[in-house]
C-alpha cells in the first residue's frame, strides 16, 4: 500500500510539472490573443476625446466597463438611456484589475455597468482625457475560442492541483513507511522488555545475577532451590489440629 501511494505522489508531480510547463508555454503563444481581445485600444466599443459622445447598444447580463489612462482615475461621464435617464453604474471593485496595453499603457477602471437594462444608450465623456468603453464579457468568451488559451488555461489551472494532491500523497506514503519500517524490539526470552529492562538497556546498566523479582502471581510449584513441591508434601508439612491426634490416639 505504501509503495503504491508513492508511485501515484510520482506519477501526479510527473504530471502537475509537464502541465505548468505547457502552460508556460502556451502563455507566450496565447499573448497576441489576449492583447487583441483584452487591450482596450485595440477592442473597445467606444473610443472617445474629451468632450466626445456616442451610441452604445448594451445586451442584458452584460458587464460593460469605462476605462481611462492611469493618470486619471475620475469618471466624468454620463451613461443616458433613450428615455433620457441616467444610469450611474457603480464604482469599480477589486476584481477590476489595472489592464496593460500591447503598447505599455495602463488602463484603470472609472465606472463599471452590470445590471443596466437592455437597450440603447448614449456615452458622454465629459472628462479631459480619452474614455473607452469596452464589452468584458464578448471579449473574455471570444478568448475561449482560441486554442492556445485553452491550452495556457488547462495547463495553469489543473498544474497546481495535481501537484498539491501528490505532495499530500507523498507525505502519506512516507508516514506510513516509516510506520512499518519501526522494528519490534525483543529481549533473548523473545518477550517484550519491561520498562526496567528498558531502562537498564538504554543507560547500559547491567542486570544484577539473580536480582530478577519473580512474578508473584505466578503458581510455578517449585521452591527457591528450584525444586518442585507436591500437593502431598505441603498438606504433610502442615500442622494437624489437636482434635486430629486426639481422634488418632
Amino acid at each position: 500500500m505504501t509503495e503504491a501511494t508513492l508511485q501515484w505522489a510520482k506519477r501526479l508531480t510527473g504530471v502537475s510539472v509537464l502541465l505548468l510547463l505547457i502552460g508556460v508555454v502556451s502563455y507566450y503563444n496565447a499573448m497576441p490573443s489576449m492583447y487583441e481581445q483584452l487591450d482596450p485600444a485595440q477592442n473597445n466599443m467606444l473610443e472617445l476625446q474629451p468632450g466626445e459622445s456616442g451610441q452604445v447598444e448594451i445586451a442584458t447580463l452584460g458587464e460593460y466597463v469605462a476605462l481611462r489612462l492611469e493618470d486619471d482615475d475620475s469618471a466624468n461621464l454620463r451613461m443616458i438611456d433613450a428615455a433620457g435617464q441616467e444610469d450611474e453604474g457603480s464604482a469599480p471593485t477589486a476584481l477590476d484589475i489595472t489592464r496593460t496595453g500591447e503598447d505599455g499603457s495602463s488602463y484603470v477602471a472609472v465606472r463599471v455597468f452590470r445590471s443596466s437594462a437592455a437597450g440603447e444608450y448614449t456615452l458622454h465623456n465629459d472628462g479631459l482625457t480619452t474614455l473607452w468603453f469596452v464589452d468584458d464579457v464578448s471579449a473574455q468568451a471570444a478568448l475561449f475560442t482560441k486554442p492556445w488559451f485553452v491550452v495556457m488555461m488547462v495547463g495553469c489551472c489543473l498544474g497546481p492541483v495535481f501537484g498539491v494532491i501528490g505532495l499530500i500523497l507523498a507525505l502519506v506514503g512516507w508516514g506510513s513507511r516509516g510506520k512499518e519500517n519501526s522494528p519490534v524490539v525483543l529481549n533473548n526470552q523473545g518477550r517484550l522488555p519491561t520498562t526496567d529492562e528498558l531502562y537498564r538497556q538504554y543507560h547500559g546498566i547491567e542486570a544484577e545475577p539473580g536480582g530478577d523479582i519473580p512474578d508473584p502471581f505466578a503458581d510455578t510449584g517449585k521452591t527457591k532451590a528450584g525444586e518442585s513441591i507436591s500437593q502431598e508434601e505441603v498438606s504433610n508439612d502442615e500442622p494437624k489440629p489437636e482434635w486430629e491426634w486426639w481422634d488418632e490416639g
